[in-house]
């Protein structure tokens, strides 16, 4: 396949892939009986004008992505999907989730790198290794983020509970090879020497997870994210003979070079999130044990304020008997999304509930820090109901 029919499968791909997705979690981008709270990146605009706005911007969205898949050599639609895309996360930074920002990313390669049929075969080979260097990346620093004591030893028992008991198994070393595979994957995908291999691991990879998933019946919207890896990294990378040196070899346009320098960033700023200077979702962190959890307390009288779906996941705990309200099970509740694992939108988050509640003395946000790298130790921050954000 060459490359240019290479990126026309790109843009069908993530255009189907993205629909679906949005479909799968409607709440989040088509808001009806939403429940839980929106966190803007920078101020909070009236809820009448928000659902307005987001409504009419989701038919520019799923029209775009529409057109995107049906019109192959057009780069208006891929940039509108985008621009409605950025729009979403600004009026709500759930929506920054992994799978979003790789499909926003590979949608900017559509818009910015699509080459004509008349451009040269070196304008075709950049655009596909820009979008080869954003998927496997991705695989590269999932597995890193997975270098951790609490995925070895929490999160990877629970996510093949429903297939095998891991209880007599060497967790550790098994978590070490699972995410230093996945980083091997993210490299030999960018080596031509090694593609075809990593293909096939990657293929394998990713029906694994979907079986831990299925069997647990555990956020659908990502049983379509592993099953659209599996297309992409079979239509981008099977046979291709395309360098990655190629993609950031002397880009020839403006767009080129903006393009390439977004892809660079994209992929290089997520070592910062080791010295939490960058979001995690944003760095592969989904699944890996290396976010931190924030569950609000509440008390009975508040209880009993809060909408159905946020008190369906309430529980309590078992030595003091007190409820707390986990923010991660909400939001996966009522928008089939987890929450976003960042301290400053789950004091937005708790500030709502504060406001639903109307009780501020006895309303607590209580979060896990990122647990330990080689013991999974962690420490609680606890605060009561966050002041209002000042503009």
């Amino acid at each position: 396949m060459k490359a240019f029919d290479r990126i026309r499968f790109l843009r069908v791909v993530v255009g189907l892939a993205l629909l679906a997705g949005l479909f799968c979690s409607h709440e989040l981008w088509f808001p009806v009986t939403r429940e839980f709270p929106r966190a803007p990146l920078f101020f909070e605009p009236p809820a009448g004008f928000v659902v307005a706005f987001e409504r009419a911007l989701a038919v520019v969205l799923t029209g775009a992505l529409a057109a995107t898949i049906f019109f192959g050599r057009s780069r208006v639609f891929p940039a509108l999907a985008l621009g409605a895309l950025l729009l979403f996360a600004v009026f709500d930074q759930t929506r920054l989730q992994p799978w979003v920002c790789q499909y926003a990313l590979l949608l900017a390669v559509a818009a910015f790198g699509n080459p004509r049929r008349n451009d040269d075969d070196a304008a075709a080979n950049r655009t596909l290794g820009l979008a080869q260097t954003v998927v496997a990346m991705l695989y590269f620093w999932s597995g890193a983020q997975k270098l951790n004591y609490s995925f070895a030893h929490e999160l990877l028992p629970k996510l093949f509970e429903n297939l095998f008991s891991t209880g007599n198994w060497p967790l550790g070393a098994l978590a070490l090879a699972i995410a230093l595979t996945e980083m091997l994957i993210g490299v030999g995908l960018l080596v031509r020497r090694t593609r075809k291999l990593a293909v096939c691991a990657a293929i394998a990879m990713h029906l694994t997870i979907l079986a831990a998933l299925v069997a647990k019946d555990y956020n659908r919207v990502v049983w379509l994210w592993n099953a659209a890896l599996i297309a992409l990294v079979a239509g981008l990378f099977r046979q291709s003979g395309v360098s990655i040196a190629e993609a950031f070899r002397g880009p020839a346009k403006r767009s080129e070079k903006l393009l390439a320098g977004i892809v660079a960033a994209a992929v290089l700023l997520p070592v910062l999130s080791f010295f939490g200077l960058w979001d995690m979702y944003l760095s592969g962190a989904l699944y890996s044990g290396n976010t931190e959890i924030a569950v609000i307390r509440i008390d009975d009288a508040s209880f009993g304020k809060l909408p159905p779906k946020a008190r369906s996941v309430v529980f309590r705990v078992q030595t003091t008997g007190e409820r707390m309200l986990p923010l991660f099970e909400w939001a996966l509740a009522d928008l089939n999304v987890p929450a976003y694992p960042e301290s400053r939108v789950s004091e937005q988050i708790a500030r709502a509930v504060c406001r639903m509640t109307e009780d501020k003395a006895s309303t607590e946000l209580i979060v896990r820090e990122k647990p330990g790298v080689f013991d999974g130790s962690w420490r609680l921050k606890r605060s009561g109901c966050p002041a209002p954000e000042t503009p």
